[in-house]
């Protein structure tokens, strides 16, 4: 009888290969709160430099791709960090207001600011719970369904109690194909398409399956194109004045 090689049988990695591999996916699963809260905060540039329009789109894809497997409770806790990343980045002005200009001290006012962002990413993060809850795990239907939620936690966000709409996700896609939808869906409808292809690219990649980036890069090149109509005519000169408080520029 001949004896089998040590290890055989036992998988390419050796005896220890599970183990480190079962570390390495716990670890990864650790950070991922932490990754997609930078992420979040990241994908804002886009809102100052718009020709990074595909960034809010791969961040996006990303969340959505780690949403792919994840039970509700974990979803939450993921998409609201993603959001509390994102609202961080982007009202960050709002300590300056309440520090130099309102008095507040500055611990207070970087805890108002958290405190703000971390509420209002509570519904973003309710979204990503009810897509773990309702997906089919078909990257398609579940796009569609991704995009809808989107669409309800932005609505939600800038809406409910007044409201707080500042850094929409369609605002960054000023000088993206997707603001050819501008005049027949608005800044939601925008923030809306966008998170649908960005989660069906996500999606479709966590299962494997490459054709969706072809559909939607064929989508967005076609949006390139697409004439956007004027729905207002000029009415002639308007003469106005503007004032303002007695504040440096530069600050």
């Amino acid at each position: 009888m001949t004896a089998r090689p040590d290890g055989a049988g036992r998988g390419a990695g050796g005896p220890g290969a599970g183990g480190a591999t079962g570390r390495s996916r716990h670890g990864l699963a650790a950070a991922e709160p932490a990754l997609l809260a930078a992420l979040g905060a990241i994908q804002t540039f886009a809102f100052v430099r718009t020709a990074w329009w595909p960034l809010p789109l791969l961040a996006a894809a990303v969340l959505a791709a780690c949403l792919w497997r994840a039970r509700p409770a974990r979803a939450f806790l993921l998409g609201w960090c993603f959001g509390t990343g994102w609202l961080l980045a982007g009202v960050w002005w709002l300590f300056i207001s309440m520090h130099r200009y309102g008095g507040l001290p500055s611990p207070l006012a970087a805890t108002a600011v958290l405190a703000l962002a971390s509420l209002l990413s509570l519904y973003l993060g309710a979204a990503t719970a009810a897509f773990a809850r309702w997906r089919s795990g078909a990257p398609g239907p579940d796009a569609l369904l991704f995009a809808a939620l989107w669409l309800l936690a932005e609505l939600a966000r800038g809406v409910v109690f007044t409201g707080f709409p500042w850094v929409a996700s369609g605002y960054a896609q000023v000088d993206a194909p997707l603001a050819a939808l501008a005049p027949w869906a608005g800044v939601y409808g925008i923030g809306a398409a966008g998170a649908g292809m960005a989660a069906w690219l996500g999606l479709a990649a966590s299962a494997r399956r490459w054709a969706p980036a072809v559909v939607v890069a064929v989508l967005l090149g076609s949006l390139s194109f697409l004439p956007v109509p004027s729905f207002t005519r000029p009415a002639g000169d308007l003469t106005v004045a503007l004032v303002q408080t007695n504040v440096p520029q530069d600050e």
